[in-house]
């Protein structure tokens, strides 16, 4: 039978503890064994180890051969010497002086390289991570500055455009107001115009004035109140009618006097016209310019707090499908969470790999506490598993998996 010195599994899942035996070699690696020679946990800080020196250095007396990584473990703890010493015959004080010696200059070499710990190589990644956040809130940083500067610079080109159009609309009130009391005042100079030339052509025609006309049929009525009958009456157009041309005679006169004197006035009435009208544009051109002025600077700045806020919308409406919620991550993809733990950051509200990646390590701890389950001894290795799986670089997740 050939007796082999090596490794057996033990411990739970994520957290070995090694058991070193003697075995025969044709066994299963966790099948029987012949003795149990100590404990190796390379998981704890610092690794722990449980060795039996004097029954391993009996063993490969006997003609055990250990394994590559159990010879490697011996050789570190100074049993191999041991065992060397052993054969060339050396009393037992001095082969522990020389034990002890080989061991401080382990020690030594382990002290000069610099070898990290656990809890240092820990508060690195946590210190990486912390780095990374902070870079990537200063991205997010500068990114709303640039949105709020692009917002800015639309809000106020819209002002300046809405500007544009009320002065471009208070010229084109004003230009029109001009036309209209232009036209009032062109139609009515021919109107006052037309007057004296009605009058000169009714007295040239010798017709009768209303005067005239009026003085006959008050004495006509007279007339008939005084008498009644037809005699007085006959009497009465006599009497008109000799006065008639009498009246006939003196009219061409009186007729000359009254268009000179209409004339005359006609012309003051018309200057006068004139002044007024050229008085009351004036005011016209004055007074629209100022109304519509008030009336385009109401509508333009209705329009000019509409335009920010539709701008204000279509922004939201670009960035709110970005708030759409995301599809939950098979977290048991992450070396370390099982279903159980997966089970329980869901519970916690993590469903996905990037909000894993964001929790920190003593969150995650203490949702594992709350959750009454222990620890898992490596969830300070999850949030850059997360980090590395949420963008999609599973090599480089395979790759970190196989450092830890």
């Amino acid at each position: 039978m050939s007796v082999k010195l090596r490794f057996r599994r033990m411990g739970r899942k994520k957290l070995p503890v090694f058991g070193l035996v003697a075995t025969d070699s044709r066994s299963p690696r966790d099948g029987r064994f012949i003795e149990d020679l100590g404990r190796y946990e390379p998981v704890a800080e610092p690794s722990t180890v449980k060795l039996d020196a004097e029954r391993i250095v009996y063993w490969l007396g006997e003609g055990a051969q250990p394994s590559h990584t159990v010879r490697n473990l011996l050789q570190k703890e100074g049993i191999l010497l041991r065992w060397a010493l052993t054969r060339q015959g050396k009393e037992a004080e001095e082969i522990e002086a020389a034990v002890a010696e080989f061991k401080e200059r382990q020690a030594e070499k382990g002290a000069a390289k610099g070898k990290k710990t656990r809890a240092e190589r820990r508060a690195e990644a946590l210190a990486a991570e912390r780095k990374a956040a902070q870079e990537k809130a200063a991205e997010l940083e500068k990114e709303r500055q640039e949105r709020e500067a692009e917002l800015r610079r639309q809000r106020e080109e819209a002002e300046a455009a809405a500007r544009a159009e009320a002065e471009a609309a208070r010229e084109e009130t004003a230009a029109a107001a001009a036309d209209s009391e232009a036209l009032t005042q062109a139609a009515d100079e021919p109107a006052a115009a037309d007057e004296p030339a009605a009058a000169e052509e009714t007295e040239a025609a010798g017709q009768p004035t209303d005067a005239d006309a009026g003085e006959q049929a008050e004495a006509q009525q007279e007339a008939e109140a005084e008498g009644g009958d037809a005699a007085t009456a006959e009497a009465t157009a006599e009497t008109v009618a000799e006065e008639a041309p009498d009246t006939a005679e003196e009219q061409p006169a009186a007729e000359e006097e009254t268009a000179e004197a209409v004339a005359d006035d006609a012309g003051e009435e018309v200057a006068d016209q004139t002044e007024a009208g050229a008085e009351q544009a004036d005011e016209v051109e004055a007074a629209p310019a100022e109304e519509p002025t008030e009336a385009a600077s109401e509508e333009p700045a209705e329009e000019t707090a509409a335009e920010p806020e539709a701008a204000a919308e279509e922004v939201a409406t670009e960035e709110a499908p970005a708030e759409e919620a995301t599809e939950a991550d098979d977290l048991s993809d992450v070396n370390g969470i099982g279903p159980k733990y997966s089970e329980i950051l869901t519970s916690a509200g993590i469903t996905t790999f990037a909000q894993l990646a964001e929790t920190s390590v003593e969150r995650l701890q203490e949702i594992l506490t709350e959750a009454g389950s222990t620890t898992a001894g490596n969830e300070e290795t999850w949030p850059e598993q997360a980090r590395l799986l949420a963008a999609g670089d599973t090599e480089g997740h395979a790759a970190y998996v196989e450092s830890l």
